[in-house]
């Protein structure tokens, strides 16, 4: 993910541009920033509040693409088909419909 992709995914969570600008520099992407510790964050010069709402919004909230393959579809349980029964009696056919 490029780092101006990285800088909006981050402000769409809720972090500040300047936040998510350090993070994006520092940690390159939203993998590596979710997979950071408080203590590292507050390495970067924010502050430690601000750090653990940072790496909650970014744990909270997959990315695009790795919510669409990690997405459980839901299995939903069908009663069974019945079938349709007919009896059709044919009586006699005359002549021009037996052409047919």
């Amino acid at each position: 993910m490029a780092r101006k992709d990285t800088i909006n995914a981050l402000i769409k969570r809720g972090v500040g541009q300047e936040d998510a600008g350090v993070l994006a520099v520092a940690l390159k992407s939203l993998g590596a920033i979710g997979g950071s510790t408080v203590e590292e964050i507050v390495a970067l010069g924010i502050p430690e509040e601000r750090a653990v709402k940072i790496l909650a919004a970014v744990k909270d909230k997959p990315s695009s693409s790795s919510s669409s393959r990690s997405r459980k579809t839901a299995v939903i349980e069908a009663e069974p088909m019945k079938l349709f029964e007919a009896s059709v009696k044919f009586g006699e056919c005359d002549a021009s419909e037996k052409k047919l």
